[in-house]
């Protein structure tokens, strides 16, 4: 990872920030397998624990910034397939009240704002869509990696009261499973949603609190 240099507030410039994920957008050296929440992209977790370094506001604006992408495939699922769509969400709210949750504390960050964000999912659930064992149902579906990045979105900011997994961690699932929902094969390449993601978590940070 490139060093960051710090703005007179001693933050990290927004292009630094964003440098790292740049060459994972260019790079051939992007593992383009799609096992679980996949593609495993070379340094995305490391990327991730580095905006969670800067601050938590920064590690949740990049996460909802790519689940806002993905939302788009669950507009559509939801459009093709009602009932579909809504049964994969077992207890939980849709994505779009999800990340309208999220993006009330990326404007005005408060412990309300992220309950009423955790309020917005089903916290007993214990496997999630793209686990093996749902395959041959869902793995497909662009939808279904819409909603799971929304839900992970989520987790990003409240972290999971039941797991010891870093908040940083469930962002890069949430990433990831924003990525994998513009995939419809395996042998889609992920760099183009990538730099489209990519453009999304610069315009967010462009309100970041400085």
């Amino acid at each position: 990872m490139s060093p960051l240099s710090n703005d007179r507030n001693g933050l990290p410039e927004n292009r630094d920030l964003l440098r790292d994920l740049e060459w994972l957008a260019e790079s051939r050296e992007v593992d383009d397998s799609w096992p679980g929440p996949g593609p495993m992209l070379v340094n995305l977790n490391v990327w991730m624990e580095q905006l969670a370094s800067v601050g938590p506001w920064y590690l949740v604006a990049a996460t909802y910034a790519a689940a806002q992408q993905a939302r788009q495939h669950w507009d559509a699922w939801l459009r093709e397939s009602p009932e579909m769509a809504l049964e994969s969400l077992v207890d939980s709210q849709p994505p779009t009240q999800q990340l309208e949750a999220v993006a009330k504390w990326i404007a005005a960050p408060s412990d309300q704002h992220k309950q009423q964000a955790l309020d917005t999912i089903d916290l007993t659930k214990q496997l999630h869509w793209f686990h093996e064992e749902y395959g041959d149902v869902w793995f497909d579906e662009p939808g279904m990696w819409a909603a799971e990045s929304s839900e992970f979105c989520v987790l990003s900011l409240t972290g999971d009261p039941y797991s010891p997994i870093s908040t940083s961690t469930l962002a890069t699932i949430s990433f990831a499973c924003a990525i994998n929902s513009f995939r419809r094969t395996i042998k889609d390449d992920v760099r183009q949603p990538i730099s489209l993601i990519l453009a999304a978590v610069g315009q967010q940070f462009e309100h970041s609190p400085r």
